[in-house]
């Protein structure tokens, strides 16, 4: 485990416990968190894999779940709409101008799709996705950008080997910061 990750555990800790003198007045303020409890906290996905959970997901299992979870909003074929403000998911290419470019086209590692449809989505519900299923989806976005075959999948294995053209075009402090170890 990176000083990064060590680091990120230390100062949860310490936000969960903080304020133990003063949780005389208030319920539960102040006791210790069990370790398997903290863990459902502890949930980055880093570009190189780390964090990721065990499991996958296919492209096949990602559209039937997108289109009961995220086509309301996203569209059906990831479209997004701007002028509400909900994201762009998938494009033909790289757009000329950066407010209009897609998910696929503009983040840089397909680690990051997965992490943040794990903690952020639904918006109605976050976090509502097993594991499977936020794989599954990540798939078919990378599908619907052209990453993935109709008949891929992912896995925890698999996902960070995914190239991003944003790789090409962004430059990472983590890679940087990874590479002088």
């Amino acid at each position: 485990m990176s000083s990064n990750h060590a680091l990120a555990r230390a100062a949860a800790i310490v936000l969960l416990t903080a304020g133990a003198a003063e949780a005389q007045d208030t319920p539960a303020l102040g006791t210790e968190v069990p370790a398997e409890e903290l863990a459902n906290f502890y949930t980055t996905a880093f570009p190189d894999g780390e964090g990721l959970p065990p499991g996958g997901g296919t492209v096949q299992d990602g559209k039937v779940v997108y289109e009961e979870q995220c086509a309301a909003c996203h569209g059906e074929k990831g479209e997004g709409d701007m002028s509400k403000y909900i994201p762009i998911l998938a494009s033909e290419g790289k757009p000329e101008h950066g407010f209009l470019w897609s998910t696929g086209h503009s983040w840089p590692y397909a680690t990051s799709i997965f992490d943040y449809v794990r903690v952020a989505m639904p918006p109605f519900n976050p976090k509502e996705l097993s594991d499977k299923e936020t794989y599954a989806v990540t798939a078919y976005i990378l599908h619907l950008n052209g990453f993935l075959p109709e008949d891929g999948s992912v896995s925890h294995e698999t996902l960070p080997q995914v190239k991003m053209p944003a790789q090409d075009y962004f430059g990472s402090l983590w890679e940087k910061e990874e590479s002088q170890r």
